[in-house]
């Protein structure tokens, strides 16, 4: 058997190379290459069975140089060793179907664990029922593309045994899981026995690492178009026994009358999968779905949602959100990134009064709140993260609001208040609704400072930062500030600075 290892960085070919008994893994024959150039040229010369192989490399990169080697032996298996900063670019190589992508730095240990299974995989490809599986897998994928090469159609079709008669009445099927874990081992094989023991004709694969492609075929027993949503009904409840604890979508394609318009049934049930993000999670979808118009929240509601935050109303808020997943799930179009585009911005307005209200709330970034929001498989998925969300907002204040101590509470009023000449202890009292020796003594406890004390310096604080930061009038500042009196101001601000608004205006620190 034999293993092309390709790598720009030499230390890490080498590194390989030197670590690994590959003969104990049952490779007779190791080549190497430094770039996708040269390994596609050995490719050419000496066939390949298995290619482990760099992303980003000069010249050729591994995802094109692979896709050229597959097209000389088709059966290769591929691993794939990639960075974090390549995960966005192997979307590109998802129709070569690696069998693994070895993260780096890359240890041997992950090298011959993959290399064991790839190994496992060739030699099972000897075995004649295998290898006719494998072939169909091919023909299902081949199938889902808009022009497949007739030349390799045409040689599947043969070694599979089918005509193109077969998809004169036909139906494409997709099943997609909703975990990131991929398709479970033996889930194909399992799935396959199920549609055989229902009396379906059919090709059976998987596509992408999440999707499984069904293709259903007529034959001399049992016409597709003849197939009922009563038939349905009962095959997916029994599909839906397989997948236990997992969540999947399944979308019904529309018919197909030749082998050509299989594509279009393939497309139809790629719509159905859009639709069934409305319907949840376990839901089934079939091509010609009644449509309906496109929703879309208008400012409106967000300028209510909002209101309800800062009027401290969660059950209002909540009417509201629920009232938008309502909206969306009676009209079940549109494109699921404007959904999430939507959910994301009913979010962010929260954090961003959070911000503006100086709440300490915890808040998130821009990329961990879109993060959050990419993570939801659903539009109930989506209604939960908000209502979430909002509720440990909403406890939070609460709790806040609790704890406050009469220090604290007195602290934020002269913040909020500082610029009306009218505070003061009266003032305080009155809106804390308790007497003035009693929060004097209180707040002297709690700070080691007086209430007037506390007054005087923050107004002096504001307006130095006045000063310095605004052209205003210098009597401007002492009324906004809460001081009537400019003269007044000027004697306060140089006893507690040392200098006149004046002179401290024109210092530079």
């Amino acid at each position: 058997m034999n293993l092309l290892l390709v790598d720009d960085e030499f230390h890490v070919r080498k590194k390989l190379m030197q670590k690994i008994d590959w003969k104990a893994l049952g490779i007779d024959r190791l080549l190497e290459a430094g770039d996708g150039d040269q390994g596609y040229e050995l490719a050419v010369n000496e066939p390949i069975d298995i290619i482990i192989s760099d992303i980003r490399m000069p010249r050729m990169d591994g995802i094109e140089m692979a896709a050229k080697i597959r097209e000389l032996y088709p059966d290769c298996v591929i691993l794939f060793l990639s960075g974090y900063s390549d995960k966005e670019y192997l979307r590109s190589a998802i129709s070569l179907h690696a069998l693994q992508y070895i993260d780096k730095p890359v240890l041997p240990e992950q090298v011959i664990s993959a290399v064991k299974e790839a190994v496992s995989y060739c030699n099972n490809l000897r075995n004649t029922s295998f290898a006719a599986k494998i072939k169909e897998v091919r023909l299902a994928r081949l199938l889902c593309t808009p022009k497949p090469d007739a030349g390799q159609l045409s040689c599947l079709l043969e070694e599979c045994s089918l005509s193109t008669l077969a998809f004169s009445d036909s139906r494409t099927i997709l099943i997609q899981l909703l975990t990131g874990d991929g398709i479970p081992s033996g889930l194909l094989e399992k799935l396959g026995e199920l549609l055989e023991h229902s009396g379906l004709h059919y090709l059976l694969g998987d596509h992408h690492d999440n999707l499984i492609v069904i293709h259903l075929l007529s034959d001399k027993e049992q016409m597709v178009s003849s197939l009922t949503s009563s038939f349905f009904k009962p095959l997916f409840q029994r599909v839906s026994y397989l997948f236990k604890n997992t969540s999947y979508f399944i979308a019904v394609g529309q018919l197909s009358e030749n082998i050509q318009e299989v594509y279009q049934s393939y497309q139809s049930a790629v719509i159905g999968l859009q639709q069934n993000f409305f319907l949840g999670s376990n839901s089934v979808s079939f091509a010609g779905f009644p449509e309906s118009p496109e929703y879309r929240p208008d400012e409106n509601f967000r300028r209510k949602l909002l209101g309800s935050v800062k009027q401290n109303d969660p059950h209002t808020c909540f009417l509201l959100l629920e009232s938008l997943y309502q909206s969306y799930q009676l009209h079940p179009a549109g494109l699921i990134s404007v959904v999430r585009e939507n959910y994301y911005g009913i979010l962010s307005q929260l954090f961003q009064h959070c911000l503006s209200h100086r709440i300490a709330f915890p808040s998130a970034s821009n990329q961990q709140l879109w993060d959050v929001i990419s993570s939801a498989k659903t539009l109930r998925d989506l209604h939960i993260i908000a209502v979430n969300l909002y509720q440990s907002y909403f406890d939070f204040v609460k709790k806040n609001q609790e704890e406050l101590s009469v220090s604290g509470k007195l602290r934020r009023l002269i913040e909020e208040n500082y610029g009306n000449p009218a505070l003061g202890l009266q003032f305080l009292s009155e809106s804390l609704k308790l007497s003035q020796s009693y929060i004097s003594q209180l707040f002297k406890q709690e700070t080691g400072t007086t209430i007037n004390q506390y007054i005087i310096t923050y107004r002096i604080d504001m307006a130095s930062s006045l000063l310095l930061k605004s052209d205003r009038k210098i009597s401007d500042i002492a009324d906004c500030c809460g001081f009537t009196d400019q003269n007044y101001f000027t004697k306060l601000f140089k006893k507690c600075t040392g200098m006149t608004p004046s002179e401290y205006r024109g210092y530079l620190p």
